[in-house]
C-alpha cells in the first residue's frame, strides 16, 4: 500500500476534524497561462491545479492551512520523485535548478492562483529553494494587485500551547499543538497507536484549543496534560520516525496531507525537540516475577495447567509488540493478541487454545485491580476475549502437537512484525490434518508444525486457493527430503514454499500485484534466502506442474 498519491482531494467534505463543518463555496479553476517550454512549468501546473482542488474541497476558514499543507506535501512528494537518490552535490544542484526555474515561471505571471501557490512556496520550500522563490515572491508583490487577506496568513501561524491526550487504556494517545491566532485559530492533533509500536498513525487539523479539550473531556476515559512545546515536538517526532520504518505503514489519508506541514512546523520551533524518556526495558527476570505475582494472586485460583505459559505469552507480546507495559487492559490488545498474533505464533489443539480464554479474563482482572483501572474499561476488555474467541478456536489443528494434549509449539521464535497485528486470518478455518502415518516422532512433530503453517501462510499472502498446494509440499518435503530441512531454518520453508508457488504460478513480476521485494517483505525475509531455499526444493523434489 502506498498512501503518497497527488489526486485531488475534492468531494471530500471538509478537512476540519472533532467538529462538523461543510465544504466551502468551491473556487475557480486556475486561467489560462502563457505558454512557457521549461521543465518545472508541468509540474507547477499540477501543483497548481492541486491546490485548487486541495482549497476547494476545505472551509474558507481554513484556507492559509491548506493551502501551507498542500505545498508542503507536493514539495515533499517532488524530493521523493525528482531527487532521491545520487551524490549530494548532483541532488542540490538539480533541487536548486528546479526552485530557480520555479520562482522564474511563477514569478512572471499575473494570475491570483499562481500568486497564492508562489506565497505558499516561498514560505514552505526548504533551503535549496527558499531564497529565489523568496526573491519571486517579493517582486510580484510590487505589481500584483489585491489579494486576500488570508493569503498574507499562509504558513504565519505560531505554536503557543500543547496539550497531551492519552487513552486509559494506553491503546494511544494525541498530541495537540495549539496555533492561537486572531484570524484562523486552530490545531494540528497528531494521534500515536500504541498498538502498532507507537507510530504517529494520523494528522488532522482541529478546531480551536478549548473546543479539542471539550470534546475529549465530553468523551471521557482520558488523562489530559498540559507539556512545553519542545516537550510536545519531541514526542510526535519519535512517532514519526517510528512511523517511517515501516515499509507501509497503516496510516491515514490526513496523515498523508498534514505530515509535510507538520514537520515544516516542528522544525522552524525557537527551541530544540526534548527527546521522550527512553522506554525501559521488561527483563526476563522480571516477566517471569510477574507471572509468579499473578499465580499466587487469587485471580489464578483454578486456572488450567497451562496458566504460567499462557500469561508470560501475554506479558511477551504486550512487551514487545505493543508500547505500554504488561499490565495494560485494552479491549484493542485482547483482538491483537487473541485473534492475530496468539494463532500466528503457536501451532496447538484445541486443548491449549480452549485455555486461554480464561486465563486471558483472569489476568486482565489482575491487570486492573494492579493500574486501579476503572471497572467499566477492565469489563469491556473482558467482553472482548468473547468476541474473539472464536479466532483461536479456528487456528486449533486436530491432532495435538507434541506427546501430549495441550502442548504447543511456537512458529518462528523471530516473528517481530508489528504489521501482523492488524493481518486477518484470511478466512481460512482450520488447517487441514496431517497424515502422519508411517513418521518416527521427530518427524510427525515437525510436519505438524510445517505443513499448517506453510497452509496459513499462502492462504494469507497469495490466496485461499493456493493453501491446499503449499500444504502438499510441505508434507512432500518432511517425508520425501527430511535431510533437506537441516540445510535452513525452520521457519524459512514455510516461506520459501509461498515463494516457490506464487513464482510457479506467475504471480509476481510486471505487470503483476507482487514484486519480489514486496513479496519477501510481506513473508519478513530477504529475496536471496527465499531464492536459495525455492532453489533446493526445486532440486529436490518432483513438483507437478
Amino acid at each position: 500500500m502506498s498512501n503518497k498519491s497527488s489526486r485531488g482531494r475534492d468531494g471530500r467534505p471538509s478537512h476540519l476534524r472533532l467538529v462538523g463543518s461543510g465544504p466551502g463555496v468551491p473556487q475557480a479553476p486556475t486561467a489560462g497561462v502563457d505558454l512557457d517550454i521549461t521543465p518545472s512549468v508541468a509540474v507547477l501546473e499540477t501543483l497548481l491545479e492541486t491546490l485548487t482542488l486541495d482549497l476547494a474541497a476545505a472551509p474558507p476558514a481554513l484556507s492559509p492551512v491548506i493551502a501551507e499543507a498542500s505545498v508542503a506535501r507536493s514539495a515533499a512528494m517532488l524530493a521523493d520523485q525528482l531527487w532521491p537518490a545520487g551524490r549530494p552535490d548532483e541532488i542540490g544542484e538539480v533541487e536548486r535548478f528546479f526552485w530557480a526555474d520555479a520562482a522564474r515561471v511563477l514569478g512572471e505571471r499575473r494570475d491570483l492562483d499562481s500568486f497564492v501557490l508562489l506565497t505558499s512556496l516561498a514560505r514552505t520550500v526548504g533551503p535549496a529553494g527558499r531564497l529565489p522563490l523568496q526573491r519571486g515572491h517579493v517582486s510580484r508583490l510590487r505589481t500584483q494587485g489585491p489579494v486576500p487577506e488570508w493569503v498574507t496568513r499562509i504558513a504565519g501561524f505560531r505554536l503557543t500551547s500543547a496539550i497531551v491526550s492519552e487513552d486509559i487504556t494506553g491503546d494511544g494517545l494525541s498530541v495537540v499543538l495549539d496555533y492561537d491566532d486572531e484570524h484562523h485559530p486552530h490545531t494540528v492533533v497528531v494521534f500515536i497507536d500504541n498498538n502498532l509500536g507507537a507510530i504517529a498513525k494520523d494528522v488532522f487539523v482541529g478546531p480551536p484549543v478549548d473546543r479539542v479539550l471539550e470534546a475529549y473531556q465530553r468523551g471521557g476515559r482520558v488523562t489530559i496534560r498540559t507539556v512545553r512545546p519542545p516537550v510536545a515536538a519531541g514526542i510526535i517526532l519519535q512517532a514519526l520516525g517510528e512511523t517511517n520504518d515501516h515499509d507501509d505503514p497503516p496510516v491515514s489519508e490526513d496523515f498523508e496531507f498534514f505530515s509535510g506541514l507538520l514537520v515544516n512546523r516542528l522544525t522552524q520551533l525557537p527551541e530544540r525537540p526534548i527527546r521522550p524518556p527512553v522506554r525501559p526495558l521488561l527483563s526476563p527476570h522480571r516477566r517471569e516475577q510477574l507471572v509468579a505475582e499473578f499465580l499466587a494472586s487469587q485471580h489464578a485460583i483454578g486456572l488450567p495447567d497451562d496458566t504460567a505459559d499462557i500469561v508470560r505469552l501475554w506479558i511477551d507480546h504486550a512487551v514487545d509488540h505493543t508500547v505500554g507495559g504488561p499490565l495494560r487492559v485494552s479491549a484493542v490488545l485482547v483482538e491483537l493478541f487473541l485473534a492475530h498474533w496468539l494463532p500466528r505464533k503457536v501451532l496447538a489443539d484445541s486443548t491449549y487454545f480452549d485455555a486461554v480464554p480464561v486465563v486471558a479474563k483472569s489476568w486482565l482482572e489482575f491487570a486492573g485491580e494492579r493500574t486501579q483501572l476503572p471497572l467499566d474499561a477492565v469489563d469491556e476488555a473482558v467482553e472482548a476475549v468473547d468476541v474473539w474467541t472464536p479466532a483461536l478456536e479456528a487456528a486449533a489443528i486436530i491432532d495435538p502437537v507434541g506427546s501430549r494434549p495441550g502442548a504447543r509449539v511456537f512458529l518462528d521464535d523471530t516473528t517481530n512484525d508489528l504489521e501482523d497485528a492488524y493481518r486477518a486470518l484470511a478466512g481460512l478455518g482450520s488447517p487441514p490434518q496431517p497424515d502422519l502415518h508411517g513418521l518416527d516422532n521427530s518427524q510427525a512433530a515437525t510436519l505438524s508444525v510445517l505443513a499448517p503453517h506453510a497452509w496459513l501462510m499462502a492462504g494469507e499472502t497469495l490466496g485461499t486457493a493456493y493453501a491446499p498446494d503449499a500444504f502438499d509440499i510441505a508434507e512432500r518435503l518432511v517425508r520425501d527430503a527430511p535431510d533437506l530441512l537441516a540445510k535452513a531454518r525452520l521457519s524459512t520453508w514455510p516461506r520459501a514454499i509461498v515463494w516457490l508457488l506464487a513464482h510457479r504460478h506467475r504471480l509476481v513480476g510486471p505487470g503483476e500485484s507482487l514484486t519480489p521485494h514486496g513479496l519477501a517483505t510481506e513473508l519478513s525475509s530477504s529475496p536471496a534466502t527465499l531464492r536459495k531455499a525455492a532453489k533446493m526444493l526445486t532440486d529436490t523434489l518432483i513438483l507437478p506442474r
